[in-house]
This record gives structure tokens, sequence and C-alpha cells, in this order.
């Protein structure tokens, strides 16, 4: 095994792939043959991000000399609407990341300049993981605050219940960090509330059929497991995530056991035991289907009654890139492989520097995907409204749908909208998606070790130690 100051080097090195390697997954990692303290405010706020460097006119830095708009008068304020969880049942801390990230980039947008000669303003509201609360913020938001667009989000089920009301309104949103496929693939269940190609939602976050070819091509290429268990949250996300995992891997002869469980439980060994005692052959133990602090207790849980051992692979959720946190609460998960989203360090841009530092200096920590999200989220409707030259929401949605930007995580665009209906077949979600998200998944090997030591297992040219899976030292 490479020394763990090997490692880190060779990580910095081949992280930058990243990025490009996840649009070799966009295409051909889906089975088709083309291819979760509200009182925040942001760190080191004496720092003025530099403007976003797209490469085209089309994309550059908000121009506050705009004469046509319909925007408020430059002594007006622009108000974009922000909505994620500030109280359970929903992913709390995720919800006050994503509420910092959206005042950060209120702070550096008016720092640039503004909008249209004015200043905008982020309305944040908590939508509580709980489906007709974030329906009637989404009414609050359109009827009594008059926003013009609406960003965020971290739960789908949250997401799902308030697309009727934002598309009723036509009220332009972007999804920041929802992986349901319907957010922007329909229901052909309810295609009343639910449309195929709803005509004003966006998303950036990766979604669940994405996000899971990618763990069953290293399910099956990479570990070859002939049995996982899959437990995920009964909530719309984790729902989602099991249907999509489950298809995918038994059309590649995988046998899978799914397990439901409710959130914020204090202790699911009950469960995992029957578990245990039913299905201890199992290759893989998947927990990449429960979010938040859950996933951290279902994941020691499943160590400490034996149902994750030296027989089994174990993969929890991506919210173990939380070193403290993860670490904290599951002292014995050295051998959990996990997701990393996000933009790779050595490929950081300005933006991200920005993002990263002011989340360090507020929180002592390193930002998750939501924080990158939720950030780019409000830069891209200030872009937009900035090429529309008014705050009119079909012309937001037009300028939305030619987007050609850089933000803290990459170059954003969304290639599949009402110029180019077509998305491939069996790809709905494609529609006002981000295609390209990035995406790995790593271990971590040894008790204690660093997010920039932990092995690179797949995709399998990127790996660190020639292996998919490397039992804990």
């Amino acid at each position: 095994m490479v020394a763990a100051d090997g490692r880190s080097e060779n990580v910095r090195r081949v992280i930058v792939m990243l990025t490009v390697l996840a649009m070799v997954l966009a295409a051909c990692g889906d089975g088709t043959d083309d291819g979760d303290s509200a009182d925040t405010t942001a760190g080191a706020t004496d720092t003025t991000a530099e403007a976003p460097d797209s490469g085209s006119d089309d994309t550059a830095a908000p121009d506050s000399g705009s004469d046509d708009t319909t925007a408020p008068p430059g002594d007006g304020v622009i108000l974009i609407g922000g909505i994620g969880p500030l109280s359970e049942p929903g992913a709390v801390a995720g919800g006050i990341d994503m509420q910092w990230a959206m005042e950060l980039a209120v702070e550096d947008v008016n720092a640039d300049g503004g909008v249209l000669g004015s200043s905008i303003d982020v309305l944040f509201e908590d939508t509580q993981n709980t489906p007709e609360v974030a329906a009637s913020v989404a009414k609050k938001l359109i009827e009594e605050d008059g926003v013009v667009a609406v960003v965020g989000e971290y739960h789908s089920g949250a997401a799902l219940a308030s697309i009727p009301v934002y598309s009723e309104a036509g009220m332009p949103v972007i999804f920041s960090e929802t992986w349901n496929d319907m957010i922007t693939g329909g229901d052909p269940d309810d295609p009343e509330n639910l449309p195929a190609q709803p005509a004003t939602i966006f998303r950036i976050a990766p979604t669940s059929s994405y996000f899971s070819n990618f763990i069953v091509d290293w399910m099956i290429n990479g570990v070859a497991a002939d049995k996982v268990i899959h437990i995920f949250e009964a909530t719309d996300y984790g729902i989602g995530a099991d249907a999509a995992l489950t298809e995918a891997l038994e059309a590649g002869g995988v046998t899978v056991v799914s397990q439901q469980v409710e959130l914020n439980q204090p202790d699911y060994s009950s469960v995992l035991a029957r578990l245990a005692e039913e299905h201890g052959d199992a290759d893989v133990v998947s927990i990449g289907g429960v979010t938040g602090d859950s996933s951290y207790t279902v994941t020691q849980n499943a160590i400490d009654i034996g149902l994750i051992d030296d027989d089994s692979i174990c993969h929890t959720n991506f919210t173990a890139i939380q070193t403290e946190a993860y670490w904290s609460a599951v002292p014995d998960g050295a051998g959990c492989a996990y997701v990393f989203i996000g933009p790779a360090p050595a490929a950081y841009n300005d933006l991200t520097n920005r993002v990263v530092d002011a989340y360090r200096a507020e929180f002592d920590a390193s930002p998750g995907p939501w924080v990158f999200e939720a950030y780019d989220s409000v830069w891209l409707v200030a872009d937009a409204i900035e090429r529309a030259g008014t705050t009119d929401s079909a012309a937001v949605v037009e300028a939305l749908e030619s987007t050609s930007f850089v933000g803290a995580q990459g170059a954003y665009e969304f290639p599949y909208n009402s110029g180019n209906p077509g998305t491939p077949e069996g790809k709905d979600w494609l529609w006002h998606q981000w295609p390209e998200p990035a995406i790995a998944l790593l271990e971590y090997t040894e008790t204690g070790q660093s997010l920039e030591d932990a092995a690179i297992l797949w995709p399998e040219s990127a790996q660190t130690d020639g292996a998919a899976y490397i039992p804990a030292g």
C-alpha cells in the first residue's frame, strides 16, 4: 500500500482528472448505447470574489450599465428565494450550509456590481424536509414575498411537492442538491403535477440514475458483487435511489436486498441484525441511500452488529466527506467507501477557493458539495437576469437555457432545453439538467484518515492503489 503522504500527492495529481472523467461517465455510465445554527454569516467577509471567468462575453460578470430592464431601479433590491431544511426532520446541517453559501454568493455578486444596477438578496425559507411545508413555502415566496427566482433545496421530497406551485406560477427554479430523477424528468404516473420537461425547473445536482449507474459500475465491474444489501431512507430521495440502484444491479445479474429505514432514529440495530441473520452472505452493504446524521448511525450500527465485517464491503453515504463528523460518529468506519461529488481540489478556480476559504474561516471544516451548489445557484440566476436584461420570468428561463457559465463547481450548461428537447431514450432527467457533475468513489482505509489521504477506488483509471477496494489497515 502507498504510504499516506505518497497517496496524498497521488490524489492531488489524479483528482484533477475527475471532472473530465465525469464527462465520460455521463456518456457511458447510464446503460444506453449513446452513452440533505440557522444564524449564519459568511466567513472572511472582507474578501471579494473575482467575477466568474466564462471565456465568453455572454457569461461575463454582470454589467451594471444595462438600460434594458424591468428590474427594480438602481436603489431597489432584486429578491431571490432560497429554500432548504433548517429544522428536523430535514438535514439541518445541510440547510445551514446552503443558507450560508447563498449569503456568501449575495455578498460576492453585490461586491461585483450587482445585477442590472441593483443589489440582490436571498430570502431563505425552512422547508423542513416536509412536502406540505415546502409547497406552502413556495406559495409564500411567490404570492407574499415577490421573489423573481428560487434556488436551493436539499431534499427531493420537498422539491417534488413544490414543483406544481412553481410551475403554475412560471417561476424560474434551480434545485441545488436534489437527486430524484422525477424533478427534471417528470412522473408518468402524475403528469399533471410532475410533467416531463417542466418549463421552469432546472437542476445542478447529480441525479439518482447518474449516481446509481456509477456505483453499479463499481459494484459489478470493480468488486464483482453477486449480492448487495441496499439500505435507504423512507423519503422520495431514498425510494428513488433504491429503485434506480436495484434496476441497474438486477440488470447486471446482481441480487439486491432492499431495506427501508426511517430517518433520525437513535438506533437501527434490530433491523440490521435481522439483515445480518438472513443475508450475511452479501458482498456489499450499501448505506448510500441514507443521508445526514442517520447515515452515520446506520453505518456504525451495521459494523457493531456484524452486518459489515471482514467478508463484506462497506459503502456509506457521501456525507462521509465531513471527516470530523464522520470519525466522531463512526469511529470504526475505516474500510468504508463513499462518493466524492463536486469540484476536485486540483481543479479549483478563484470562485472555488473563495468558497473554501470562507467556509473554513466560518466553520473550520471543508465544504460539502451542497455548499458549492447553493453558492453557484445564486450566481446562475444573477447571470441569467443580467443577460436577459429583465427579471421577467419567461426571459430569465430563456436565459437559463442558454447558460454558459463557470462557477465554483465548473462550467455550467443546460443542453437539453426548449430549443433541444430530445433527451436520449431512458434519460428524461437530462432535461434542464447540468449533465456533467464530477463524481468519484473514495475509501477511508485507516481510522482518522483525511479526505485528501483517502484512496480513490473508482473510476478504474483514477485508482491510487490499483484496487477497487482495499481492506482497512
